[in-house]
């Protein structure tokens, strides 16, 4: 039952930018450790962990493909995606535990977009539609990374409900 709970905690902590499927696939790990791989195998692991690095580089490269779709140049997709990680570094220095990374690594690649988009095309007026591209493509970079840690609980259901 913890083994569960811990897997459902990950797949929580994911929007608030912590690695939930890091600490589902650390929740595996263990149990296949505690019960012999009588319960879930190391193959499983290796699954999950394929999927989780597949989930953290469309999170990572979201606000690029969002800044571009939105019509952003190359500049603006670099913009944001430098800037959602010093958002996310400097939101972690924000009274406001967890949330603050979360909040600024959003703010972080929307202005990252924009000063980017500013800069290729010398103009000192914003493109907000890039800006707003760019927090569109993390939200689904965001969303997309939730799924995978679905995923890897319905999964692991599975798997130990059959072991």
């Amino acid at each position: 039952m913890v083994f569960f709970a811990v897997l459902l905690a990950g797949m929580l902590i994911i929007p608030f930018g912590l690695p939930g499927t890091w600490l589902q696939i650390a929740a595996a790990a263990v149990l296949v450790l505690a019960s012999g791989g009588t319960k879930m195998s190391w193959l499983w692991i290796g699954a999950f962990a394929a999927a989780a690095l597949l989930g953290e580089a469309i999170e990572f490269m979201s606000g690029q493909w969002g800044t571009k779709r939105f019509g952003g140049s190359s500049k603006a997709a670099w913009g944001a995606l430098l800037g959602g990680i010093i958002g996310a570094f400097c939101g972690s220095l924000i009274p406001i535990p967890i949330i603050g990374s979360v909040i600024a690594s959003f703010i972080g690649t929307f202005a990252g977009a924009i000063v980017g988009q500013m800069r290729d095309e010398k103009k000192k007026a914003p493109n907000l539609r890039v800006g707003i591209g760019a927090v569109i493509g993390r939200a689904l970079g965001v969303a997309f990374k939730l799924f995978i840690a679905l995923c890897i609980l319905i999964a692991s259901i599975v798997v130990v409900a059959k072991g």
